[in-house]
């Protein structure tokens, strides 16, 4: 591993790699006084033919991605969020989020999402908008992805 870049262990299963090189700050994302923004992540997924797909995800944009507040990827936390949006937005909210996850975005897609984006709202009183995505054969999709809520 080169000078810049460092590796850390966070978990058994969790392994960070960071490149320490400088970087202008070309997007749009300011930090807070006291945390860092998360700009982008690439993200490599095993898909169910062995292969893998690199996936870009870019929240400086107005993709939908933007805004991004929490990525679920597994079943224990699509179920966390469903039982969050249920206590504060309802049963049927949390109902939409949990069959966005079990079944295909389209009957021609060949797999179920590989993981859900959730914004934060706009106003206090408005629900999230959750996105389902990943589970399209064609990459990148010709359209953005509509909210499920």
């Amino acid at each position: 591993m080169s000078a810049l870049k460092k590796e850390q262990r966070i978990a058994k299963d969790i392994n960070l790699v960071y490149d320490l090189s400088e970087k202008p700050n070309l997007s749009q994302l300011k930090a807070y006084e006291d945390r860092a923004v998360v700009a982008k992540l690439r993200a490599d997924l095993v898909l169910p033919s062995d292969k893998i797909l690199t996936v870009d995800i870019d929240f400086d944009t107005t993709s939908g991605y933007h805004d991004n507040a929490i990525m679920v990827m597994d079943d224990f936390g699509v179920e966390m969020i469903a039982t969050a949006f249920e206590v504060k937005y309802g049963k049927e909210h949390a109902d939409k989020v949990r069959a966005a996850w079990a079944k295909k975005q389209h009957d021609s897609a060949p797999r179920k999402p590989t993981y859900l984006l959730v914004q934060k709202p706009m106003l206090d009183d408005k629900v999230p908008n959750v996105y389902a995505a990943c589970g399209e054969g064609v990459h990148p999709p010709k359209e953005a992805p509509e909210s499920i809520t």
